[in-house]
């Protein structure tokens, strides 16, 4: 081996380490900004510690009572060959509209076996309550 031949392996070498010296920089400075941005629009912390402000001495029990809010209830009536049934119990005409009237509005199903006049009478009545219907047809 020459004396070229050395000094090109010892350029190769320093010139691998500068480049690597290069890439290891570059690569910290784009985790460091990724890091300050995520810092940034994630709020003040990365969830990594400790209590809170707070002491935690209050007045309260310690218990929540939860309220769902399920929004506005409707009355479910099916019309049937059998009759219209009002939440599961047969009702009525004019037991479905009182009982609907007290909702804000009624979820009908009418199934394919039931009689027309039923249906027709029945959402006459609920319109004239002026009671809200959701209609869905059913095939039986």
């Amino acid at each position: 081996m020459t004396n070229q031949d050395l000094a090109k392996d010892v350029a190769k070498q320093l010139d691998r380490r500068r480049m690597r010296r290069k890439l290891a920089l570059w690569g910290a400075v784009v985790a460091l900004i990724a890091l300050a941005v995520s810092y940034v629009t994630c709020g003040q912390g990365f969830g990594l510690g400790g209590k809170g402000k707070g002491a935690g001495k209050g007045a309260g029990s310690g218990s929540a009572t939860i309220v769902p809010d399920a929004g506005p209830t409707r009355c479910a009536v099916r019309i049937a060959a059998e009759g219209i049934t009002v939440d599961g119990k047969a009702a009525t005409r004019d037991a479905a509209v009182t009982a609907c009237k007290a909702t804000s509005g009624a979820d009908v199903i009418v199934t394919g076996d039931a009689r027309q006049g039923d249906w027709d009478d029945l959402k006459a009545a609920l319109e004239a309550a002026g009671v809200t219907i959701y209609v869905k047809q059913s095939g039986g």
